[in-house]
């Protein structure tokens, strides 16, 4: 028993009383458990997810972008950025200083990398790698702007979207030519986001760009019209082909000593156990943490304005995976309500959007806003032909990075 939970033993009541089938020194005790290999691989398979690296490693992740073609997965962890290949599973290291925000992909070979300025620069601003993965080459372009992030491919072949802080401190969005090097404003009507918590996510197929900040988010398309605004979003991000937004954004706080999937209580046992462990909480010190708040994933439907909130799972970096129509992929959280190692996830949600079209609801999705009743039927979304099968696309290991 480590001392975290012995402490945590000391400070609550001095009779067991029984939980669910086991004692309250063993709920405290799972709280923090070492983590569980085939019960995350249980969970996943039961809500269709595929992990990319292995269940129990320190997957500490930064940041993660796939690449256009879905072979190629960049993340970063605390030290550095890496290349996982889809296809033979090795790991490469990007050979770049510590980025100071995501990477995006430009084409399957180009990966562009956000950097601070050099150690023996003279000034703050920042840089951007452009790493050339068939070349094995690294090229630099400098920019007249400070702590650069949101990369995105731009609105013309080359170029290059992002954000970065200027001599006022001012979060510009700017278009970089990385040929040249040139940066020109993204847009007449969006100048800057938040300079703290700002987000910005561009999507040139469907027209339509998400922008976060301290006060939630807002869709707009790329005219400057707004469509729709999400209180408490942290990011939205536009489906290529329009219909679709994911939010994310904080969920409710839940207690740490909670953690249970679906089918482990039933609903009174749960209640039961909810009570004894608010009762125990309150005896404990201030330092013990008792609440999470996890990050949750929303869709909301363009044609109907309905507004769905995901349950099946918990996590954040929300990206659409493009060789494959209706994947998602994200830095998985939790799984059915229980906090679980990170991880690289790919769902598919095909199903999922067409029983929602259909007027059911699928295991895993809470309607917040039924929006507008569709009379016609609405065709379902189909994955197009795609040369990677998905479950090479989203690759899995024995082991996870350090």
């Amino acid at each position: 028993m480590t001392p975290l939970i012995a402490l945590l033993l000391l400070g609550g009541c001095s009779r067991e009383e029984f939980h669910g089938g086991q004692t309250l020194t063993q709920t405290i005790a799972q709280a923090y458990a070492d983590c569980n290999e085939s019960e995350i691989r249980f969970l996943a398979g039961k809500q269709g997810m595929q992990t990319a690296f292995g269940n129990c490693g320190s997957n500490n992740f930064a940041h993660m972008s796939w690449s256009p073609n879905g072979r190629w997965l960049y993340f970063q962890l605390t030290h550095g950025g890496h290349l996982m290949d889809g296809e033979d599973k090795t790991i490469l290291t990007v050979p770049t200083e510590t980025p100071v925000a995501n990477a995006a992909w430009l084409r399957d070979d180009l990966l562009a990398i956000p950097l601070g300025p050099a150690k023996d620069a003279t000034s703050d601003k920042g840089r951007i790698a452009l790493y050339n993965r068939t070349a094995s080459t690294l090229d630099e372009v400098a920019l007249d702007l400070t702590t650069p992030r949101d990369l995105q491919p731009g609105p013309t072949e080359g170029s290059l979207l992002l954000t970065g802080l200027d001599a006022a401190g001012a979060r510009k969005v700017v278009v970089l030519d990385t040929a040249t090097g040139a940066t020109s404003p993204a847009f007449a009507w969006l100048d800057t986001v938040d300079a703290a918590a700002g987000s910005l996510v561009l999507s040139p197929a469907a027209g339509l760009v998400g922008v976060a900040g301290p006060d939630g988010g807002t869709l707009y398309k790329v005219d400057g019209t707004e469509i729709r605004r999400f209180p408490g979003a942290k990011r939205v991000v536009p489906h290529h082909e329009g219909r679709y937004v994911a939010i994310e954004r904080d969920g409710d706080p839940v207690s740490p000593f909670d953690m249970r999937s679906w089918d482990e209580l039933s609903e009174e046992a749960r209640q039961r156990e909810l009570a004894r462990q608010e009762k125990w909480l309150e005896n404990q010190p201030d330092w013990v943490v008792k609440e999470i708040v996890p990050p949750e994933v929303q869709v909301f439907d363009l044609q109907t304005n309905a507004l769905y909130q995901v349950t099946s799972f918990w996590g954040d970096r929300f990206q659409w995976y493009a060789p494959r129509n209706y994947y998602a992929s994200f830095v998985m959280f939790g799984i059915e309500g229980k906090q679980l190692n990170r991880n690289v996830a790919l769902v598919d949600l095909r199903e999922k959007l067409r029983m929602l079209e259909n007027g059911q609801t699928p295991l895993g999705v809470e309607v917040l806003d039924a929006g507008t009743v569709v009379m016609a039927p609405v065709s379902p979304p189909t994955a197009p032909d795609a040369p990677t099968d998905p479950a090479a696309a989203a690759p899995t290991t024995e082991a996870a990075p350090d």
